[in-house]
């Protein structure tokens, strides 16, 4: 069961209310703002997950949490499976490349499964531009959902989605395959570079189903 977060915890729930993707008008602030947010995640909750569903933002939220964990010496957190957009073979490939503790819940047991394995800080890969994202939420909100009590952390709300789409193929695919350059952005799955081939890049196939405007 979920404990809770503690009253002393510190976190400060209006952290980034009222800003927008454009208050970080560089990828680079962007990285910056969304790592801090992840170490301080890492640093403050006792049982910490990340969900995951193998889509482009879910990905880039967690190498920003798997870079973070390394870089600051935390411990790699749980990865909740939730509504999971890639195949089977996608999943297990990457699970065991990336080494992870891997919590399958399809997304009607989400709650239920933060509440049975008592995570109390869930990182969740929620835009700064979706429609259901609104700019008075913060990187960290509470979520008390009947019994199940633990907070939801928003690393991403500075990304839109160009900015994801270029640290997903400006870093996360080049620092993940020695092969793949960086920036290149291809235009479908049969538009690899040279040498690259789908099962060696962490990005779904639906991931090439939206293309820049």
């Amino acid at each position: 069961m979920t404990e809770g977060v503690a009253d002393d915890s510190g976190i400060d729930y209006t952290d980034g209310a009222g800003e927008t993707p454009a208050d970080y008008p560089t990828l680079a602030a962007k990285f910056e703002r969304a790592s801090d947010t992840v170490g301080e995640a890492l640093a403050t909750y006792d049982a910490p997950a990340v969900v995951w569903s193998g889509d482009r933002d879910s990905t880039l939220a967690l190498y920003l949490v798997r870079e973070v964990a390394d870089d600051r010496d935390h411990p790699l957190p749980p990865v909740v499976l939730a509504d999971p957009v890639a195949d089977d073979a996608f999943v297990a490939r990457w699970v065991d490349r990336w080494e992870l503790d891997l919590v399958i819940a399809g997304d009607d047991r989400v709650a239920t499964v933060i509440d049975d394995h008592g995570f109390d800080g869930v990182i969740v890969p929620d835009r700064g531009d979706q429609s259901d994202v609104s700019t008075d939420d913060s990187f960290f909100t509470p979520a008390r959902n009947g019994t199940v009590t633990y907070d939801r952390i928003r690393p991403l709300l500075p990304f839109d989605e160009t900015a994801a789409r270029n640290a997903t193929w400006g870093f996360v695919v080049p620092d993940t395959v020695d092969a793949f350059p960086a920036g290149y952005v291809p235009e479908s799955a049969d538009d690899l570079p040279d040498g690259v081939e789908l099962a060696d890049i962490p990005v779904s196939l639906i991931s090439f189903e939206v293309r820049p405007v």
